[in-house]
């Protein structure tokens, strides 16, 4: 074990430890919970003239996703001048990693849609943008049935692609589905941190622009090109191997389906 003298130590140790460590892995029985809060917002889908109450449960589940992490004071539907935060997560600054210190310290702003039929839009994405220099934070994250709309630079997805570019300011999107993946193990921490990735490099690509066929998911874009590449004997199965476990370990598991 490692002899912790100064703080550069401490910070050494932070960064050689797993995610799960700054985020708790869901028990057993919280997988039933997480199951629970999922199939209910999808049942919300359903639900006519009940808005308040479909929204107040998308934030309590949002609320026990992040209270998971170290030292974390969550609270929601905060009232600052004229604007209102659905959930405001203020970590620690002791006990936290480098990559956690410059994405998500102090505090991360979520807004939660729970709309079945409509995306995150433009509008939606600027605004959560212009809150969260006001509220001290410097990544905001969408929690949405839908996702947000758009592909490429177009629309919402494009909206936040435009903002990381010019103030690297990362506004992420969760579809609820997609959380079902903490059930089966993952965390939290690591989907958040392979988003940001995804942003960061999608947006200081300099490839050639993806096809009008249609939008491809970037992640599954890189890996389709290596894919190709290996086709065409330009690398061989290795050195494809090597690269396709390298785009899993930074942006997580690609579907191709």
């Amino acid at each position: 074990m490692m002899d912790i003298k100064d703080f550069s130590d401490l910070k050494e140790v932070l960064e050689r430890l797993d995610d799960n460590f700054f985020w708790k892995p869901l028990e057993p029985e919280e997988c039933n919970r997480v199951t629970s809060f999922i199939d209910k917002i999808e049942e919300s889908k359903t639900w006519v003239n009940r808005n308040q109450e479909k929204g107040a449960l998308l934030e309590d589940f949002v609320v026990f996703l992040f209270k998971r992490f170290q030292g974390a004071s969550v609270k929601k539907n905060l009232r600052v001048a004229d604007n209102e935060t659905d959930v405001e997560v203020a970590l620690s600054d002791v006990g936290i990693n480098e990559f956690m210190k410059m994405y998500m310290f102090p505090k991360v702003i979520c807004e939660c849609k729970n709309k079945a039929r409509s995306s995150v839009d433009v509008g939606m994405v600027a605004k959560l943008a212009e809150l969260l220099p006001v509220r001290e934070s410097k990544t905001g994250i969408f929690f949405s049935i839908n996702g947000i709309g758009g592909s490429g630079w177009r629309f919402g997805e494009g909206k936040r692609k435009k903002i990381f570019n010019k103030h690297r300011v990362p506004i992420l999107s969760f579809r609820i589905e997609e959380l079902r993946m903490l059930i089966e193990g993952k965390n939290l921490l690591t989907m958040i941190r392979e988003k940001i990735n995804k942003l960061i490099d999608e947006v200081d690509d300099e490839s050639p622009d993806i096809p009008d066929t249609g939008h491809v998911e970037y992640a599954k874009r890189m890996k389709n090109i290596i894919l190709h590449l290996k086709q065409c004997s330009l690398v061989n199965h290795e050195e494809a191997e090597l690269i396709l476990n390298r785009i899993h370990d930074r942006y997580g598991n690609v579907d191709l389906d």
